[in-house]
Formats: C-alpha cells, structure tokens, sequence
C-alpha cells in the first residue's frame, strides 16, 4: 500500500506531538522535585515523638520545603537508608526516620536531598530539658518565611508606658513591679518588656538587667 505525502505529514505531526507531550510530562515530574526556593537560611526541623509520617509531609509542604507531597513520599520510599531506625521510628516502604530527632534542612534543598537527612542525618532530641515551642527552629510563618524575632516584634517598645501596654497583651510574658512593692520600697515603678529590657517609670531608656 503506498503511503501518500499526506499521510507522512501527518504521521510526523502526530509523533512530534506525542514527543513534546512526553517531553512536557517528564519536566512537569521533575519540577515537583526541586528546590522551591534559593537562597535561604538552614532551618531546625524537629520530628516528636507522636508525629505521624503524613503530619511530617505535610508540614513540609505547608512551610515551604517541598513542591509535591507525593513526589516527596517517592523520594522518601526511594532514598538509600544507611541508618536503619528503631521501632519507634517512622516507616516508609522498607526506610525509616527517626522520631525525636532533629534535621538541618532549608527551602533551596531538592526534595532528594532532604529525604536524604531524613532518611540518614538525624540528630536525637527528646525533651528531658523542654520541647522546642515550634518544630522549627528559627521559627516560620505559613508558607515558609521566617517570622519576626521576639525583639522584632516589640521594637515599637521605647518607654516605661510602651512596655506597660507590651506586657498588657499577655502574648509573651514581660513583667510590671507590684503595687505592693512599690509602696514598700518607695521605688518607682519598673516594668520588664516580653523582650527582657527592663523600664523605669518616670524615666528615659531601658536597662538590659532587670530592677527591683
């Protein structure tokens, strides 16, 4: 049977078509699996006791850390785990990740490479001497910037009346005299802001120690 030219053309058509989408879907795959980010700080990632393996996935994806949930559960499964885990430790396919234990991973990591420390780079801490208030550390806002500094935040503190409503919130702690205090002593007033500077009532500036 003779093949016309029209029939050439469009079976070339075709086959570029099915090449450019295979191309499209190969590069989408591994899109999944890059960095999401350049340029960025390492972060302490704590994995408790209790944390399930999709709580760990997911907290990856909601700060920022990985692109996919599945492609990063692929890596997972597909990474060498040179550190089998104890029986506590999640599992995931034939690997494992430690429970209690903490990772140095960042933002600009290929979801491999943090499957990797995942997997083999675990460093043991249990809260014998207190857990950590986030899983990371320095601690992120939703999706995956570093929030402000306990002194970022109460910057806007200059004075002993600043530091009086600063202590108000009841967010962060800080600390104001008692009443009781102050008619005992006859001292002024003192207040210590939630970022541990310490203001005299009355009186201009801040000290780095605490006052009666």
């Amino acid at each position: 049977m003779k093949i016309s030219k029209i029939q050439l053309v469009v079976a070339g058509v075709v086959l570029l078509l099915i090449i450019t989408g295979v191309s499209i879907y190969q590069w989408f795959q591994q899109e999944k699996f890059e960095a999401p980010r350049q340029g960025t700080p390492d972060i302490s990632f704590t994995i408790g006791e209790s944390f399930t393996l999709q709580a760990v996935v997911s907290d990856l994806k909601y700060y920022n850390f990985i692109k996919d949930e599945e492609a990063f559960k692929y890596a997972l499964e597909h990474t060498k785990d040179t550190t089998p885990g104890n029986e506590n430790s999640l599992k995931i396919g034939d690997n494992t990740i430690e429970r209690e234990a903490r990772y140095t991973i960042n933002q600009s990591m290929a979801a491999w490479q943090i499957a990797d420390i995942l997997l083999n780079q675990g460093e043991h801490s249990d809260c014998d001497h207190g857990c950590p208030e986030s899983n990371f550390t320095p601690e992120l806002l939703p999706g995956g910037n570093l929030a402000p500094t306990i002194e970022e935040r109460y910057s806007w503190v200059k004075t002993y009346e600043d530091c009086v409503k600063a202590v108000g919130t009841g967010h962060d702690g800080g600390q104001l005299t008692s009443e009781q205090n102050h008619i005992q002593t006859g001292r002024p007033r003192g207040c210590t802001s939630p970022d541990g500077r310490y203001f005299t009532q009355g009186q201009e500036g801040w000290s780095e120690t605490s006052g009666g």
